[in-house]
């Protein structure tokens, strides 16, 4: 009787000590609606590369986070680095973290289109607990966006 006293007392102590703990998952989506395939060459390696075809869309999840935030600002993919994107194969715009001029068809950081810029994404925030939220970023690639780079 006395041993099962001791260890309901010690269950009751250990559980009520349990904080469950906060946690944001980020989620980033990218969706085609420019009417061409497009390619993101995140580096200068081609081995990066990601495509989408016209109308398509790519979720990728990543691992939580501990506590509660308003997840990711920018693509996963942009990392203070040009990123070059190719429509149809043929037309090129390079998104540059800097504000610099350079040559060719590109967007600053300044732009509403640029990947470095939080202007360009939609955020929603969903599953917004007391312990848990999740956050999508998405950026939509438009037909304005094939066309600035055909200019």
């Amino acid at each position: 009787m006395k041993s099962t006293t001791v260890v309901l007392l010690f269950t009751l102590l250990l559980f009520s000590n349990c904080r469950k703990e906060e946690a944001t998952f980020n989620k980033f989506l990218l969706l085609n609606t420019s009417g061409v395939i497009v390619k993101i060459i995140p580096t200068t390696s081609m081995s990066d590369t990601l495509s989408l075809t016209d109308n398509q869309s790519k979720v990728y999840e990543f691992p939580f986070e501990r506590g509660l935030s308003t997840g990711d600002n920018y693509a996963f993919f942009a990392d203070f680095k040009p990123v070059t994107v190719i429509f149809n194969n043929t037309d090129t715009i390079i998104h540059y973290y800097d504000t610099l001029t350079h040559i060719g068809r590109y967007y600053k950081p300044t732009s509403g289109r640029s990947f470095y810029n939080k202007a360009s994404y939609e955020k929603d925030i969903v599953n917004d607990t007391k312990y848990l939220r999740t956050v999508t970023l998405k950026y939509i690639f438009t037909a304005q966006d094939y066309l600035d780079a055909k200019k």
